[in-house]
């Protein structure tokens, strides 16, 4: 087969296994898998991978000849016990994909080598492929459209939220974005740190800001276009609960004395007859209140500027510290009360 014709195939068995089984996409293991999907050609000395490694692709041709022991299980299993254990799924994935598609080539390939018995598909031979012929590349041609649409199925924003509530709290996340505010109609690019859930949608920090983000205009501020969910570092969390009762979120702010950055989350009870309906509770804010309660929902210090006089009557709020690998120790204290 052609170098494009493999290049094509192995990134439709990566792109299509991460529709199926759900795992992240990233350029770097896209390319090793495309890489390796070249290998195979290494008992060629005058292919692009054998030329810098001739001192392997001569012998390798002169005692075995093209198609044989690198098509086969047992070079597979060569590499299986090479690669290394950072990329090891995109590097034998690659390789296979070259066997793989090789099959159906009108010669096939000698899968269990040193066996003569040569695995091909299609059976028929004249459903198989020749090489640079008119039907390689009109499926050359087939396996580039379905990469692209792969491509775009994967950016898809109800993937990237399905698969951060399946891992939330393992790791810190980052949504890559392009976005339409539902206040302003501003177009919107970030990489923004995901929070949380919110309405099957994600929280993102945007510009110090919590926002929502999802496909409702009524429980969201960000609507997707194009989204792609990475995952980070180790996270791990430290909560600490605050009891709230006959306290103020200006007592909250003014005495809780932290060496790390925090976010607030709760929910207090305070005196129905002392506050008016300011916010509609189906949008997100960080801050809210309705009636007789107060919702904090991954906010800072500074959001509560507005609230700051709202006693509780009861309730609790609880102080998330998010660290990363290496961060010190926590240290947190309440002054002026227990």
């Amino acid at each position: 087969m052609l170098a494009a014709t493999h290049a094509a195939f192995s990134t439709a068995l990566y792109l299509g296994g991460a529709a199926v089984f759900e795992y992240p996409t990233d350029p770097v293991t896209w390319a090793v898998a495309v890489l390796f999907s070249f290998m195979p050609y290494i008992d060629i000395p005058t292919s692009k991978v054998g030329r810098p490694l001739f001192f392997i692709s001569v012998p390798l041709e002169k005692r075995f000849g093209h198609r044989t022991i690198t098509h086969s299980i047992l070079g597979v299993g060569v590499l299986a016990a090479l690669a290394s254990p950072l990329c090891f799924w995109a590097v034998l994935g690659g390789y296979w994909s070259h066997i793989q598609i090789d099959m159906a080539n009108i010669r096939g390939v000698d899968l269990f080598w040193p066996s003569p018995i040569r695995v091909v598909m299609p059976g028929k031979v004249r459903f198989r492929l020749e090489v640079g012929s008119k039907a390689e590349i009109i499926v050359l041609c087939s396996l580039l459209v379905f990469c692209v649409g792969l491509h775009q199925i994967l950016r898809d924003f109800d993937i990237a939220y399905d698969e951060f509530v399946k891992v939330q709290g393992q790791n810190w996340h980052t949504l890559e974005l392009k976005a339409i505010d539902n206040l302003t109609l501003e177009h919107i690019e970030c990489t923004c740190p995901v929070l949380g859930a919110w309405q099957s949608g994600l929280i993102v920090e945007y510009h110090g800001q919590a926002r929502s983000v999802g496909k409702s205009q009524l429980h969201h501020n960000l609507y997707p276009v194009d989204a792609v969910l990475i995952e980070g570092e180790p996270l791990r969390v430290i909560s600490q609960r605050v009891d709230m009762k006959g306290r103020s979120l200006r007592w909250l702010v003014e005495n809780l004395k932290a060496n790390h950055g925090y976010y607030l989350l709760g929910e207090l009870h305070i005196d129905a007859d002392k506050v008016v309906d300011v916010t509609q509770l189906e949008a997100y804010y960080p801050v809210s209140w309705s009636g007789a309660k107060v919702r904090l929902h991954y906010a800072k210090a500074e959001d509560l500027r507005d609230y700051l006089n709202l006693t509780a009557i009861r309730g609790e709020v609880v102080v998330q510290f998010w660290l990363r690998p290496g961060d010190e120790m926590v240290e947190m204290r309440l002054d002026g009360g227990a």
